[in-house]
């Protein structure tokens, strides 16, 4: 039996017919015990009870257990039951014996070579096996990848609803902040793209030891999710290639879980064009078939099958059996023979002109002329066709090229252009001051919504590195940063989500006394509509249930009465001798009302100062030395009740 921590007070010693025999680990979402079943005998098996209930999901959740069941148990730990006790589920699963990743990568650091492909491999194989029976992980993670004697194991992917339904109960989303996929973030439905992504950061974080967002506040690492590129770090090559299409933010973009699979072993299935795309064509070779070029994939698009297999992987195997050994070696050799005849009329056409040239322009009724148009000779001929310069007059009007007059010896010298500055990334002041060193004079300012920060320059018109004569006017788009939004009114969770999705981070907390509801947000700094750069802070103002209880210490009586009535509190006044008569009707202490904010009937104590006598008092044997205080019982707190005194 493999080793366990002993059970402690509170734990059950049975989960349905599994008896309970120790502690393996516990988490957020729940403890993870190490069971035995009395049919199988010393065969270990790991249930995870979770912390919170189902509520109404209990159908959904034992229906997708069923289909856990269903998923191959090759890289994955075999789910073999689940159950509830009382209202909180667990599940059974095949016990793994090993590390988690997230502990193997703390432990012994990040992954290179051949043991990260293979970890790649078997995470993967094992996710296009969960989608495959109808099931969306939801939290694929380090964690939830086991390290067995036999290769990675992915777990809890038979929890999906359960942790969906917890996490709903004990309001927090489901998923770990630093595998989220964007659109988990931003509360859509969740696909299985979702673990596509999760399955790239998880690769990122095991070839380097840190996830592609950053593993810092929750706040910081849910806007890198939504709004910056991730940090592949080591990986690179076709891996990188892979792991960067995962991790794309629109879902359309990443490949399914059985196309990832195919491009890890060097093979896929050509995507099926968009409905309403044309095909693409390459130029047309008389008596052959057009060529296509293989050209990039679509910005954002993951590379279809031809452009993985162009990455390092096996070449797709044809349906139909070849029947001619070499055909398409053939044809491809035609077709390049083509275009490279096709390439060389055109370079012949162009080039050798210019070089044996004597400057003379080719116009009407000179060799070659009509045929400078296409660069190709119409007919026979002693002399190269020669191409026509550039046309000074709109296409179509019917003017003839002209010869370009000779150059005025006594004009003066044409002035020397200059190339406009690479600007865009630099602040505003920075840029300006570059534009002047370069002799160049600033134009426009624009400012534009961006998630750069405030000032610092998008792009410039003319674009950088553009020739352009001294003196031209270059304008700026400049970033204006982020909108703060209106998010006076909001619960305080509300407000720091909406903060996240602007591409800000939830401040400073300050409590404030309020008639609204606790936890609603009164104020943000800065305030709503200002525009502050991406990832600033903004501090935010929420209600305390209550009114302000003024401070009346060191205040006279009356004052302090006058002060509280006013505040809508009741007033109790317990006196307290004094030897100091400058003490005496003054405030000492105050107190009764719970916090700084309590509700507007509350009774508020003020001790109050009062000067002692000593003598003989309305006692008609007092004891020698007593100090008395007369009591006067139209002095009260209420109307119709005295005011208590206290001796001090």
């Amino acid at each position: 039996m493999p080793h366990a921590q002993p059970l402690r007070t509170g734990d059950l010693d049975r989960l349905g017919e599994y008896v309970v025999v120790g502690r393996l680990g516990e988490g957020g979402q729940g403890v993870v015990y190490l069971g035995a079943h009395p049919a199988t005998g010393s065969t270990p098996y790991a249930i995870k009870l979770l912390h919170g209930p189902l509520g109404e999901d209990e159908a959904v959740f034992l229906r997708e257990v069923e289909l856990a069941k269903q998923v191959a148990r090759f890289c994955t730990a075999q789910v073999i039951e689940a159950g509830l006790a009382g209202d909180r589920p667990f599940i059974v699963s095949e016990y793994v014996d090993g590390p988690s990743l997230h502990r193997e990568v703390r432990a012994g650091g990040p992954r290179g070579g051949g043991a990260l492909e293979r970890l790649a491999v078997g995470t993967a194989t094992a996710l296009a096996a969960i989608h495959r029976a109808g099931i969306v992980h939801r939290d694929f993670k380090p964690q939830n990848v086991l390290l067995g004697p036999d290769g990675p194991r992915v777990i809890d992917f038979g929890l999906a609803r359960a942790l969906d339904a917890g996490a709903t109960q004990s309001g927090r989303g489901a998923g770990t902040p630093a595998y989220m996929a964007p659109e988990q973030v931003e509360g859509a439905e969740i696909r299985a793209a979702a673990d596509v992504f999760s399955w790239g950061a998880t690769v990122c974080f095991a070839a380097n030891a840190q996830a592609p967002f950053g593993q810092d506040s929750i706040a910081a690492v849910l806007h890198r999710v939504l709004t910056a590129p991730p940090e592949l770090g080591r990986l690179d090559g076709r891996l990188g290639e892979l792991v960067a299409g995962c991790l794309e933010k629109d879902p359309r973009n990443r490949p399914t879980s059985r196309e990832l699979l195919l491009a890890l072993l060097g093979d896929g299935d050509v995507r099926p064009a968009e409905p309403g795309s044309p095909p693409a064509a390459g130029p047309a070779v008389p008596g052959l078939p057009p060529a296509v070029p293989p050209g990039p994939a679509p910005p954002g698009r993951f590379p279809p099958a031809s452009r993985l297999r162009d990455l390092g992987g096996a070449p797709d195997e044809s349906a139909e059996p070849r029947t001619r050994p070499g055909r398409a070696a053939t044809r491809a050799s035609v077709a390049v023979s083509g275009a490279l005849l096709v390439s060389a009329a055109v370079l012949v056409a162009v080039l050798v002109p210019a070089l044996s040239g004597n400057g003379e322009p080719v116009g009407p009724g000179r060799p070659g002329g009509s045929a400078a148009a296409t660069g190709v000779r119409s007919g026979p001929t002693s002399q190269p066709a020669r191409a026509a310069p550039p046309a000074r007059h709109p296409a179509g009007t019917g003017a003839r090229s002209a010869p370009l007059p000779s150059p005025d010896p006594s004009a003066p010298p044409a002035v020397a252009g200059v190339a406009v500055p690479a600007l865009a990334g630099l602040d505003r002041p920075e840029a300006l001051s570059l534009i002047e060193k370069a002799g160049l004079v600033a134009g426009v300012l624009t400012s534009a919504d961006s998630d750069r920060r405030v000032g610092q320059v998008l792009s410039s018109r003319p674009e950088a590195r553009t020739v352009v004569a001294r003196g031209t006017r270059i304008d700026l788009e400049v970033s204006a940063g982020v909108a703060v939004p209106v998010l006076a009114g909001l619960p305080r969770r509300q407000a720091e989500t909406a903060l996240v999705r602007a591409g800000l981070v939830p401040g400073e907390i300050t409590a404030r006394c309020s008639a609204e509801p606790a936890g609603r947000v009164l104020a943000s700094a800065p305030g709503a509509a200002e525009r502050v750069s991406s990832g600033s802070a903004v501090a935010l103002v929420v209600s305390r249930r209550g009114a302000e209880v003024p401070s009346v210490v060191g205040q006279r009586e009356a004052d302090a009465r006058s002060a509280l009535s006013a505040a809508g509190f009741a007033v109790r006044v317990r006196p307290r001798l004094v030897g100091d008569p400058s003490r005496s009707g003054v405030v000492l202490a105050q107190g009764g009302a719970s916090g700084p904010c309590a509700r507007p009937d509350a009774v508020v104590v003020i001790t109050v100062g009062v000067e002692g006598q000593t003598g003989p008092g309305p006692d008609p044997d007092p004891d020698p030395g007593e100090t008395t205080v007369p009591v006067d019982p139209t002095v009260t707190d209420r109307p119709g009740r005295a005011r208590d005194v206290l001796p001090g």
